[in-house]
């Protein structure tokens, strides 16, 4: 979008990754049908990027992280100040480093808060989460000194915030809490999703086949799906079966420890005839399971966005969304493009709905759901951004 909006302009990418340019470039034709000029891009080697992972702050991990970002974003400037420093990875404490230290002008591309509303009152509930630990939530004590730690964050998480000349964000949901620990007039502007291959999918031949796709990140819950089909075969018709296929990849170890655990979870509750666990699977073959799906699950509270829900639609397979996040503010639209749910009997009725539809519902769904993700396409996000992007320019 910046490079056809602005003939003149170079871009500089600053990365951590071990990997030539023509390697990155080339997977991103590859994996999103982007073209992209080479000789207008350039890459900024960085060799602090791990001053950013968690494993180094075991405790208050997001005062760690943050702070490192500032060292990554120090060394980034030091290597090479541009005119515009463009954030999408939600480092907000870099904004006062490259405006007021480096005079950057400064747009931000904010998928999910640092910290939300939502963490706030996590917390005061004294709820258990992935980011929650039960020794926390079960003390009062704890769970007040968090409390007290998590606001004073935020106040300093939206002074940073503040810096930013130009503040985009990727849903509804997510602008929301922008807005309100910022106190900025974030804008919305959907992630580009180049459904074009999938929506020439074909609708027909569909099996009982039921689809999830996402990292093995403990806040995907992998977990609730499966407890969902242990839910979903008490509902069945005898003699009617239903496959999930869990396709997700793998980043390091730990995520390799939780695809373990799931597969466990399959053992445990004795679903290995109806669960399967695919991991690190080629695009080509997730086209194919996507085009024998019938149902898409997604489990992940309070989603920023959810791309893979609009793939899903794209593909003609039905989305059942947590009931939260970006799926239930922009993409879902309850009984015409998919189904909304937050407990495993939840997930399951609406999976066995979708499952029992005549041929000619399951068609008016699929071909509404291919609508309406035909709205999150390339060209409404260029629009929109080089729209927000010119208060920078």
């Amino acid at each position: 979008a910046t490079l056809t909006a602005k003939p003149a302009a170079t871009i500089v990418i600053y990365t951590g990754d071990n990997v030539s340019k023509d390697d990155i470039l080339a997977k991103a034709e590859a994996r999103f049908c982007l073209a992209v000029e080479g000789e207008r891009v350039e890459f900024v080697k960085l060799r602090c990027r791990a001053v950013v992972e968690p494993w180094l702050y075991p405790a208050f991990t997001l005062l760690g992280q943050s702070c490192g970002t500032v060292v990554l974003a120090l060394e980034a400037l030091l290597k090479c100040v541009p005119e515009v420093w463009v954030d999408t990875m939600g480092c907000a404490f870099t904004y006062p480093v490259a405006r007021h230290v480096f005079g950057c002008r400064v747009a931000c591309y904010t998928h999910y808060p640092t910290i939300s509303t939502d963490m706030l009152s996590l917390v005061e509930r004294r709820e258990q989460s992935y980011n929650n630990r039960g020794a926390i939530s079960r003390s009062a004590v704890l769970s007040q000194a968090k409390l007290v730690y998590y606001k004073l964050f935020a106040l300093v998480y939206g002074a940073a915030g503040r810096c930013a000349h130009s503040a985009m964000c990727n849903s509804s949901w997510t602008a929301a809490h922008v807005r309100d620990i910022w106190g900025v007039d974030a804008a919305v502007v959907f992630p580009p999703c180049n459904t074009e291959v999938l929506q020439s999918i074909g609708l027909e031949a569909r099996e009982e086949v039921i689809v999830s796709v996402g990292q093995f990140r403990p806040e995907k819950n992998h977990s609730l799906q499966v407890e969902a089909m242990e839910e979903l075969k008490h509902l069945l018709p005898k003699g009617k079966g239903a496959r999930l296929l869990v396709v997700g990849s793998c980043r390091n170890e730990e995520d390799e420890a939780r695809v373990r655990a799931v597969r466990q979870q399959v053992i445990d509750l004795g679903l290995e005839d109806c669960v399967e666990v695919k991991v690190n699977v080629a695009w080509d073959e997730l086209k194919r399971l996507f085009g024998l799906a019938s149902v898409g699950l997604h489990t992940m509270r309070n989603e920023h966005f959810g791309i893979n829900v609009v793939e899903f639609m794209a593909s003609g397979v039905v989305p059942v969304s947590h009931n939260s996040g970006g799926p239930k503010s922009d993409i879902v639209k309850i009984g015409e493009t998919g189904y909304l749910a937050e407990s495993a009997k939840e997930y399951a009725v609406c999976i066995n709905r979708i499952l029992s539809m005549s041929k000619q519902d399951m068609k008016k769904m699929q071909e509404a759901g291919r609508k309406r993700a035909g709205t999150f396409s390339d060209a409404n996000f260029r629009e929109a951004f080089v729209r927000e992007m010119k208060r920078v320019w």
